[in-house]
């Protein structure tokens, strides 16, 4: 997924807040897509960490300016909801705007529409850093202005829910790779997802589910939300373990399948990462809700204590 050159690009104030709202259009590409022509849920991520900073810079925060400050914004926590997978060539409208600035942290908002059918809705909580020490810096006064929010006034944030590690979850090594790195030399958090999501895949090969067969009726898997936790910095030549267990979910959508996660550094065991997601089913063709294969909430009950009950 890429930027899209196009004049409607701008800034603008939102009629309901006093924060500035970026607007962009970005095009699905053939990179974007999964084995079944879907986006990946990374993908996602990754586009939208380039319209933040694209904000930024049209807000007049470019990277000569955070050059000279000596400080950069991290992505601490991220959730997203999709509400219908994209495919290639998909021309998305995505609006963004700073929401609050509390101290050290900034949570911006992203509302994402193909047409007038909304695609996906995603807020990022950052972090802003002083590159030389590491550690939290508060947000400069500067900024509060430009954007009309003043850091006073952001809400708490609340904490990450998910249930306990239980007794034997799925486990998967990864070793990070260079290319998986960000400008900084950390692990890319949409990297972070990627491992994920994979770890997943893994474990449920591992109990009898390969790829293949999780593709059943004609319907096949897509991650349609997600709530990934920052919680320290990962380098080239870590190597972290994800732990993962299931539970079924049922909603509104349809049938679901929760995916848990925690990834910890193998060498000192640091937590690094934990994550909630929602696996749906869809048809490979329509993308039309499609249900969970038979069998595979009892297959995956082996990775969770048969006494929790998921709450979500």
């Amino acid at each position: 997924m890429r930027s899209v050159d196009d004049a409607r690009a701008r800034v603008v104030r939102a009629r309901f807040t006093v924060s500035l709202v970026y607007t962009a259009r970005v095009r699905v590409c053939h990179g974007d897509l999964d084995a079944f022509g879907r986006a990946h849920a990374s993908a996602y991520l990754r586009h939208l960490a380039q319209v933040a900073i694209d904000a930024s810079t049209a807000a007049g925060f470019d990277a000569a300016w955070y050059e000279a400050a000596g400080a950069r914004w991290l992505i601490r926590r991220t959730t997203f909801a999709v509400a219908r997978p994209a495919r290639a060539d998909a021309s998305l409208s995505v609006r963004t705007w700073v929401e609050d600035f509390r101290r050290v942290r900034s949570r911006r908002r992203y509302e994402v529409s193909g047409g007038d059918v909304p695609a996906l809705t995603a807020e990022t909580d950052w972090v802003f850093v002083d590159l030389a020490t590491g550690r939290p810096r508060r947000v400069p006064p500067e900024m509060e202005s430009r954007f009309g929010v003043s850091a006073g006034a952001g809400a708490p944030r609340p904490a990450w829910h998910g249930p306990p590690v239980p007794p034997a979850p799925g486990r998967t090594v990864h070793r990070v790779r260079w290319i998986e790195l960000d400008s900084l030399g950390h692990l890319n958090n949409a990297a972070y997802l990627d491992i994920l999501v994979q770890s997943a895949f893994d474990v449920l090969h591992e109990l009898g589910w390969p790829i293949d067969r999780l593709v059943m009726a004609d319907g096949a898997p897509w991650v349609a939300d997600g709530d990934v936790e920052y919680l320290d910095e990962v380098r080239a030549g870590d190597s972290i373990e994800t732990a993962t267990w299931f539970g079924a979910k049922l909603d509104a959508m349809g049938d679901g399948l929760e995916v848990h996660q925690t990834a910890a550094r193998v060498a000192d065991g640091r937590p690094v990462a934990r994550a909630t997601m929602t696996w749906r089913w869809a048809h490979l063709h329509t993308d039309a809700p499609a249900p969970l294969p038979d069998g595979l909430v009892a297959a995956v009950e082996t990775t969770r204590e048969d006494s929790w009950t998921s709450d979500r």
